[in-house]
This record gives structure tokens, sequence and C-alpha cells, in this order.
């Protein structure tokens, strides 16, 4: 009889709370801290993971209707980081006024954050990398901004399955963009995995500059 595998180790959270929500870029936190942004298609599972990495269940509201955040929503972490939760992209009843809304705003925000360490791209693996994903990753090129590209969802697939879609995500990414941090990193926020490396990497990302600066 096999032994269960062992649940992952408890993670170090520190405190979150948010702070705002910005619809324009004049209302962008001004200060030197690190930060970190979240972003992906709607309905990938951003709030969710956001939730479960700062272990709290509404912190990032999950909306019931995708493509309904039209706010870039701060939070404050540990008192001495932000983590940053963009808009979601590609849900078709967006209207196109409201897109080139979000596309203005993404622009500004990616241009002005110079603090900006990384921005972690979340995946759905069973959909692959998409054409949105990779204009998205155009956009985070032009301004040299690395990308982490974190696959969502893997409690959805079996062990074959799962395997071959990160390979196929992880060869498909240098092609897309040469900042891609790999490899891609997965996680499930149902059933806890990959949480603790997640965060691990986020605080290597948040401190890299700092020891440089």
């Amino acid at each position: 009889m096999s032994t269960p595998p062992s649940p992952p180790p408890p993670l170090s959270i520190p405190t979150a709370r948010f702070v705002l929500g910005a619809v324009d870029a004049r209302q962008f936190p001004d200060d030197a801290s690190a930060e970190i942004a979240f972003v992906g298609r709607s309905n990938v599972g951003k709030s969710s993971l956001l939730n479960r990495l700062l272990n709290q269940r509404q912190l990032a509201r999950v909306s019931r209707t995708p493509g309904r955040t039209r706010e870039i929503n701060f939070f404050r972490v540990g008192e001495r980081w932000w983590f940053v939760d963009l808009p979601g992209y590609g849900y078709a009843s967006v209207v196109q006024q409201q897109r080139s809304v979000w596309d203005r705003l993404l622009g500004d925000y990616f241009s002005q954050r110079r603090n900006l360490r990384a921005v972690i791209l979340l995946l759905d693996p069973r959909r692959g990398l998409t054409e949105l994903d990779q204009e998205l990753l155009t956009h985070l090129d032009h301004h040299g901004i690395p990308a982490l590209p974190v696959a969502t969802k893997v409690d959805k697939m079996k062990g074959n399955e799962r395997r071959q879609a990160l390979r196929l995500l992880g060869e498909s990414l240098p092609q897309a963009s040469p900042f891609a941090l790999l490899p891609v990193m997965p996680v499930s926020t149902l059933t806890g995995d990959g949480l603790p490396q997640l965060w691990e990497r986020l605080q290597t990302l948040l401190a890299d500059r700092l020891q440089e600066e």
C-alpha cells in the first residue's frame, strides 16, 4: 500500500491589506517600495491565487462576471512591498472602448512603475499560450519587464496531461519573450501545491534589485 503524499509545507504569510483601486496613473502610490504585478486572461484564477497567497479569502475580489475588473488594485504586503492586481484580458463581452481605456491605463503602469520587479503572468495550461498572452508579453518586452509564467488550475489535469501541457508552455515561452523567467511554475489554489515555491520565487524577485541599489 503506497504512502499518501505529504501536504505542502505551511506558508509564512506576511500581513496584507487593500490600499486603493486606481483608474488613473495619477492615483498610483508614490514610494520606492518593490512591487510585483499579477496579470492573466479573465477567469484564469488570478484573484483566487492572490487570496490564497496572502491567506485572506476576500482580499482580492473574485468577480462572478469575468472581465469586470476595471481598476489596478494595489495591496500592501508586509508593510514593505506592493502586490498589484492588473485587469484581466480576453473576455469577449468587454466593449472595444473599455479595452482602449484598459490599454492606456496598463501602458501608463508599465512605463511608470520604476520599482516593478516582474509581472506574474497567469496561464491556463489547458489552453496553452494564447495570442492575447503573446500580445501581453510583447508589451512587457517593450518596457524590459520580466514575466514569470505561472500555470494555474493544474489540479484539473492528470499526471501525463499536466506534464505535456507544462512542457509545451515551457517550449513556447522563450520564442514569445526573451524576458520570460523560466521554468513555468505550476500551482493549485485548491490543493496549495506549488504555493511555497512560488512564494520563495516572489521573495527573491522582490529582493534582487534591493541588493543592487
